[in-house]
């Protein structure tokens, strides 16, 4: 493996135990050096500081909860990480908001294992990155004149909200799953309708279903 590769540090964040290794022995193969690796969020903050990691290739769900809001923790302690997200995520609704918050790329796990190494040398090179599924994913829609209107103005709750909404959830699941009440759930439904400019319930799920799963 050449000296160019050798010299790049990679931390990953993974909670299935097989699929890090699995990770580690693809970089390790290519000859990268995989500095340190964690299962949580605890552990990664706690190793990322002394890791001396260029890039992080994090996955987006750990132990069954989305991490946008660690992500931006991440960004704002280490601002020069280039910070690589790796999921089964692939909803325009996901990847909008990773790259609003600063995320360098973004793979999908429907992706070929290798286009991580891609994804590497693109963030090192300063260029975002997007893999080949997402990118085929915003082309069909583009062309089909089907894109999402723009989620860039929803917090990081109302997008929780209407990505559960999108799945199926109802307002009292919701509110169980982020540990809020029902009254709290319906005011973010409000504003969610006033934010993608929808005038019912009926027209926001059809819009949720679209935007959590395009295509």
């Amino acid at each position: 493996m050449s000296g160019e590769t050798e010299k790049v540090r990679i931390f990953l964040v993974e909670d299935h135990p097989v699929m890090r290794l699995g990770l580690k022995m693809m970089l390790q193969e290519r000859g990268f050096h995989v500095c340190g690796e964690a299962a949580s969020t605890d552990e990664a903050f706690k190793a990322l500081s002394a890791a001396g990691a260029e890039v992080a290739i994090f996955d987006l769900s750990l132990n069954g909860e989305t991490i946008f809001e660690v992500l931006k923790q991440v960004r704002y302690r280490h601002q020069s990480l280039r910070i690589i997200v790796y999921s089964m995520h692939d909803s325009q609704l996901f990847v909008e908001n990773a790259m609003k918050i600063g995320v360098n790329a973004y793979v999908t796990k429907a992706d070929p294992v290798e286009t991580l190494v891609d994804a590497i040398a693109a963030v090192r090179s300063g260029r975002q990155f997007l893999g080949p599924t997402l990118t085929k994913s915003l082309a069909e829609r583009l062309d089909g004149g089907s894109l999402a209107g723009s989620t860039n103005d929803l917090s990081e709750r109302e997008l929780e909200v209407l990505t559960l909404l999108g799945r199926g959830f109802g307002r009292t699941e919701i509110a169980a799953s982020l540990s809020l009440s029902t009254r709290t759930i319906e005011t973010f439904v409000e504003r969610i309708k006033s934010k993608l400019n929808v005038n019912n319930n009926r027209e926001l799920l059809r819009e949720a279903i679209r935007i959590t799963h395009p295509g």
